[in-house]
């Protein structure tokens, strides 16, 4: 519980340090070979645009509505990723963000800002992949 703690704290603290992510770069699915922040920074690309096709070439089988995947249900206008991940084990990345949304349909999640939080998880095939998301690790 203390180092959950201690990672949230850590990734406030750098929440100020992230750069938009640019909603105008044209919409890919890097390679197999990229890193995870590359492949997190497409998927939110591919999010701001309501691109859920390319988005769910970025998503490991696990992520869906309901396991952290907003795209086709919330309107995410603006996103940032906060400063490096968290790194539990060689093959998982927890990348904190700040999204702008206008809210989800169930109330759930309240426009404006909110952190949320990306697993990436290291594929069979190399290639990183978001497995989940949320407002807690």
């Amino acid at each position: 519980m203390h180092m959950r703690s201690s990672l949230l704290a850590l990734l406030v603290a750098v929440a100020a340090c992230g750069a938009p992510v640019d909603s105008g770069s044209a919409l890919q699915v890097p390679p197999d070979s990229a890193p995870p922040d590359v492949v997190l920074q497409a998927y939110l690309r591919a999010l701001l645009a309501g691109d859920c096709a390319t988005a769910s070439q970025l998503a490991a089988a696990t992520f869906h509505k309901g396991n952290g995947e907003l795209c086709g249900s919330v309107r995410v206008s603006a996103a940032r990723i906060d400063g490096p991940p968290a790194t539990p084990t060689a093959t998982e990345v927890v990348f904190g963000t700040t999204i702008t949304t206008n809210g989800s349909p169930d109330g759930s999640i309240q426009p404006g800002e909110t952190i949320w939080f990306y697993d990436l998880i290291r594929q069979p095939s190399g290639a990183w992949r978001i497995a989940g998301g949320g407002t807690g690790p």
